[in-house]
C-alpha cells in the first residue's frame, strides 16, 4: 500500500514499543540499524469519513482547520487514533527531520527535534475533549519549538 498523497512513497511500519514491566536489552548490530520511519498510515478511516461527506483531507497544514471544524461539529471519538496518525503524518512531511518513534505501544510519537517529541494520539484524544488547543494551535506551537532549538 502506498500513501494516498504520494503513490510513489512507500509506507513504512512503526517499530514495536517497549513492553510494560519488561525490557530486553540486546546489542544492536550495524546491519539492523535502519533510518527512522517517516511515512506510515493509520488514518484511512479518517479519510473515508471525509470522503463520505464529499471532502478531501490532503496532508497539508491547511487541513488542520478542516479537521478542527469537524471535531467541533462532533467528529466520532473512535477516530481519535486516525486523527493522531494523520497529524503525525503531517508533521513528518512538513517538519524537516521529523520521524516516528514508539516508546509505549499504541502511542507513537513524532520526534520533531532532538529535545521535542509529539505524542500525536494523546494530542488527538485531548483535542476531542477540549476546544483548545486546536490542532492548528498545536502545530504552530510545534513549529515554534523547532525554530527555537539550535
Amino acid at each position: 500500500m502506498s500513501s494516498p498523497e504520494d503513490p510513489d512513497e512507500r509506507l513504512q511500519k512503526l517499530p514495536a514499543g517497549m513492553p510494560r514491566r519488561y525490557a530486553e536489552y540486546k546489542p544492536v548490530t550495524s546491519d539492523a540499524v535502519l533510518p527512522p520511519p517517516t511515512n506510515v498510515d493509520g488514518y484511512d478511516n479518517l479519510l473515508s469519513y471525509f470522503q463520505a461527506r464529499g471532502q478531501t483531507l490532503p496532508r497539508k497544514a491547511e487541513s488542520l482547520a478542516t479537521l478542527d471544524q469537524a471535531i467541533n461539529d462532533a467528529l466520532p471519538a473512535d477516530l481519535a487514533r486516525p486523527i493522531g496518525m494523520f497529524y503525525g503524518g503531517l508533521l513528518t512531511h512538513t517538519v524537516p527531520g521529523a520521524h516516528w518513534e514508539v516508546v509505549e505501544e499504541g502511542y507513537p510519537l513524532v520526534r520533531v527535534s532532538r529535545k521535542v517529541a509529539v505524542d500525536v494520539v494523546r494530542v488527538a484524544l485531548r483535542r476531542l475533549t477540549t476546544p483548545e488547543p486546536t490542532l492548528e494551535q498545536n502545530y504552530a506551537h510545534v513549529l515554534e519549538l523547532v525554530r527555537q532549538e539550535p
